[in-house]
């Protein structure tokens, strides 16, 4: 994939977060799995059968010859951040000490640190973490990822080494923007970030306080953060070409460290082929869907490998990514998969009991990413921003088309 290069655009990592913010309205129409042939469906499900392992066997495999693992996700999947949280005591029992997260910032670590290490847990404190990065993330099952490495802290002999999460993320002040014209300025853009990019401190911050420090590292974020080889398209301008994001945090720290790092995908829909406005489709051409809908439910928990397997293989035509590159095989996305469920059965997280209220409410407002609703929405009650942050993890509705 190195051969994908191009320049990134000002707009497009903002263009890229409002996509996961407000998601394309769902189609009525249920998509159709395809059909696989025999030998094919013979094929995936004998390399399953002899490689397959449980989704937590397989995160801690790849530590055997990687430093970094990116886990990458769709975002504000319940079962995702509970895989998470189930994943802490089986990294420090494998000599994994790092958890970095794109959901905290790496300016509040000595927060995150004190949180760790206290004899009670503050539930107060490790909300300020989570708002502090953004106010529109207010949802429990994150949250309590911060709890789940507390707990492990506490039931440490004196002499074992703490677990660690780290906060990954630039600090960022979106109340500068209040027009689409200001999106596209340059010098407004600069001062979103002050600190730079996200992808720029999450993979310095990843570079210093993990590969630095001659440890190892889960790092979890969105699947755009944690692509390493894979370069991201994005639309070029009017008549252009498409563009190419070599930026990513994953790029930025596979540039550093080569294959010390590898990026594991968490099964979810993928973009379609109109783009990014366009609805989402299944990942692989729908034949993961496929595969999985025709095997028992106890058997559909599993984390495989994409690079070298007979998965790499498929392709990705009735998606951007495949619209977008010529010859594009899944093994070009990532190295690693897991599926849990068919995304018919997916849940959201749940909003934290009580995260707005009439002292915050127009601070949350002000952190509006995009400034067309903030605009129109200093009047907006506590109930409705509570609404509109549980709106994004229905599931149910934004991939009811999906099998």
């Amino acid at each position: 994939m190195r051969r994908w290069l191009g320049p990134l655009g000002l707009v497009a990592p903002i263009l890229f977060l409002l996509i996961f913010l407000f998601p394309p309205a769902c189609s009525g129409e249920r998509l159709p799995l395809p059909r696989l042939a025999q030998a094919q469906e013979r094929q995936l499900r004998a390399w399953l059968t002899k490689h397959g392992k449980s989704p937590e066997e397989y995160v801690v495999s790849k530590f055997a010859d990687h430093d970094v693992v990116f886990l990458g996700e769709y975002h504000r999947i319940r079962h995702d951040p509970l895989l998470v949280q189930g994943l802490i005591p089986v990294l420090h029992a494998n000599g994994v000490l790092n958890l970095g997260l794109e959901f905290a910032l790496a300016r509040d670590q000595s927060l995150i640190d004190s949180l760790l290490s206290a004899p009670a847990y503050d539930e107060q404190l490790a909300n300020r973490v989570f708002w502090n990065q953004w106010p529109w993330w207010g949802y429990q099952e994150y949250v309590d990822i911060l709890r789940a490495a507390w707990r492990l802290n506490r039931s440490l002999p004196p002499d074992a080494p703490p677990f660690r999460v780290l906060g990954l993320n630039a600090a960022g002040d979106w109340s500068r923007v209040w027009s689409q014209e200001d999106l596209r300025n340059p010098e407004i853009a600069k001062t979103i970030r002050p600190e730079g990019s996200s992808d720029s401190v999450m993979a310095a911050t990843i570079l210093r306080e993990i590969v630095g420090k001659h440890e190892k590292g889960l790092v979890y974020s969105g699947i755009f953060h944690a692509f390493t080889c894979f370069h991201q398209p994005y639309p070029g301008g009017p008549g252009q070409p498409v563009q190419f994001n070599s930026t990513r945090m994953g790029n930025r720290v596979h540039a550093a460290i080569g294959n010390r790092c590898c990026t594991i995908f968490l099964h979810a829909p993928w973009i379609g082929a109109g783009g990014y406005d366009d609805l989402d489709v299944y990942p692989a051409g729908g034949v993961i869907d496929a595969l999985f809908a025709g095997m028992p439910p106890a058997q559909r928990r599993v984390g495989f490998d994409i690079a070298g397997s007979p998965f790499g293989k498929l392709s990705g035509s009735t998606s951007y990514w495949g619209r977008s590159i010529p010859g594009f095989r899944v093994e070009d996305y990532c190295d690693g998969w897991i599926y849990q469920m068919p995304l018919s059965q997916y849940e959201g997280v749940h909003v934290v009991d009580g995260w707005f209220n009439e002292q915050n409410r127009l601070a949350a407002i002000a952190q509006i990413a995009n400034p067309d609703p903030r605009v129109k929405s200093r009047d907006r009650t506590v109930q409705d921003l509570t609404a509109a942050l549980a709106e994004d993890t229905d599931f149910q509705r934004r991939f009811a088309r999906l099998r």
